[in-house]
């Protein structure tokens, strides 16, 4: 049985310690990000995680990215520095960044190989979707607007959170490519969405979490993605609100997950996110993340403008009388424990929000939370 509904209202305590340093806020799109940060790791025979904290660090200008990566290089000769530079670095036509062109091809976010016709980037979204909103009048338009962004997007597998039972009914209506899968069918639950054409589901399994007061689960989904790589999916909403009895219970349900996601079987990669609403000091607590789980938003750069996935300073869905003081948090995460297979290499390569555009026909965004979607190179 689902517990009485009730809407998470705003609170005084965010997961980062109310950071008021927001960074360089990213002038492109994430696709053209993205496209920046692989011609830094070409240009330095890097990778697109240093490239992302190198671009941050120096605005996203590619060329002053490159010149102070190398300036930071250690033990090497000016001789052998110069050298390397010239081999590594390539023209760049502007050193703004925000002009430079990005061709069709490069910003393409699921590349092709051509030997075997076959997707080589995974990408999984995670949504709390706030199926509760008080303006209840909104659901049709904002659910819609959730899955012309899973429509746009393309991912692999969809973590849901917060859904209702209309809301279900449309995404399932709606988005014909994906089978679905709910941790209930009552009240608000979590979902799980699978692209039919790449997945094939072996079973799934609903949770209950014992001091649960909310009615919260974890839904798993065990899959063969492509014929060879046996991934398992994992959502939930954990327990909300700022009372000490809340904290404990989703402490205790965040540690239940990651030993789930260790216990699993080593062959297996393990996917697992949601809305878990942890801040950072009961992170610490339970001890922060396991050996051999990663968070993707930290492994991927620990982009700064994707820092916080509940922000009032941007979203606008709840009203807040303070005009001084604003909460924001990160409680929207995705955790990744890779497969000991060899011969499988998912190599986690971006991290980007969605669900940034206002609806224009009811002045909202989709939700009060920004959706949270992780990249993987095959």
């Amino acid at each position: 049985m689902m517990t009485t509904i009730s809407k998470r209202h705003p609170s005084n305590s965010t997961s980062e310690d109310d950071d008021d340093d927001d960074g360089i806020e990213c002038p492109l799109s994430g696709a053209e990000a993205l496209a920046v940060c692989k011609e830094f790791a070409s240009m330095t025979d890097t990778n697109t995680g240093l490239a992302m904290m190198m671009l941050q660090k120096n605005e996203w200008n590619l060329q002053r990215a490159v010149n102070a990566y190398h300036d930071s290089m250690q033990g090497k000769s000016k001789a052998s520095q110069k050298q390397t530079k010239s081999k590594t670095e390539k023209p760049i036509l502007t050193s703004d960044v925000k002009r430079v062109k990005i061709e069709p091809s490069t910003i393409t976010l699921a590349p092709i190989d051509n030997k075997t016709n076959a997707k080589t980037r995974f990408k999984v979204l995670s949504w709390n979707i706030d199926g509760l909103d008080e303006q209840e009048n909104t659901i049709d338009v904002r659910t819609r607007g959730v899955i012309d962004v899973i429509k746009r997007e393309e991912p692999d597998a969809v973590f849901l959170q917060e859904v209702i039972p209309i809301a279900f009914d449309l995404i399932r209506n709606l988005l014909p490519d994906y089978d679905s899968y709910a941790g209930n069918t009552e009240g608000y639950f979590v979902v799980i969405l699978t692209r039919r054409e790449l997945f094939k589901v072996q079973n799934f399994e609903i949770i209950t979490y014992p001091g649960t007061n909310m009615g919260r689960n974890l839904l798993i989904v065990h899959t063969m993605y492509k014929n060879s790589i046996e991934i398992d999916l994992m959502t939930s909403h954990h327990e909300s609100g700022t009372e000490e009895i809340a904290s404990k219970e989703r402490m205790e349900q965040l540690k239940l997950c990651f030993k789930h996601m260790t216990d699993a079987p080593s062959n297996r990669i393990v996917l697992f996110g949601g809305d878990l609403n942890i801040r950072e000091k009961e992170l610490q607590k339970v001890g922060n993340v396991p050996s051999g789980i990663v968070d993707l938003w930290i492994a991927t750069g620990k982009r700064k403008e994707c820092a916080y996935t509940w922000d009032m300073n941007r979203n606008t869905n709840i009203y807040y009388p303070s005009t001084e003081y604003r909460p924001r948090a990160r409680f929207d995460r995705l955790y990744y424990r890779p497969s000991t297979q060899t011969t499988i290499q998912f190599q986690p390569v971006y991290f980007e929000l969605e669900g940034l555009e206002k609806l224009a026909s009811i002045k909202r965004y989709c939700s009060d939370h920004w959706a949270i979607q992780a990249y993987f190179d095959i």
